[in-house]
């Protein structure tokens, strides 16, 4: 695991909005006061954090499959917004089986109603704003 707070250094230079516990974990990454992670690297980094619990990077463009995957793995996660990115069905469908997910924002995405509807199905209590 990378150094946490020298990742939440970089990530506040960069402009996002952080929260993090006593001890440094990362429980919050905000991009939304921000331009979308500029380097694939960062954003690998920040889904290494295990104990975050909100994450918004609305605007990513290319925002990979693996990333997705990722996130499904961060059982902590409770937001996860995803606004106008270029996710699809195929990726967000990855999310399905992520017990702890209470918000998803998948609003101006690929991901179409037919998606969102099987999701809402196997994501109860999952709060899917499209």
């Amino acid at each position: 695991m990378h150094d946490e707070s020298q990742l939440a250094e970089i990530l506040k230079t960069l402009g996002c909005d952080l929260g993090r516990s006593r001890s440094g974990r990362l429980l919050r990454v905000d991009c939304r006061s921000c331009p979308a992670l500029p380097e694939l690297n960062l954003l690998q980094r920040v889904l290494e954090c295990q104990a975050l619990r909100e994450l918004y990077v609305p605007r990513s463009g290319d925002f990979p499959n693996s990333a997705i995957e990722q996130l499904a793995g961060l059982q902590k996660l409770k937001v996860l917004d995803l606004e106008d990115s270029d996710l699809d069905d195929k990726s967000v469908e990855q999310l399905a089986n992520h017990a702890g997910l209470q918000v998803l924002n998948v609003r101006n995405t690929n991901v179409t109603e037919a998606c969102v509807a099987r999701l809402r199905k196997v994501m109860i209590g999952t709060r899917i704003i499209q």
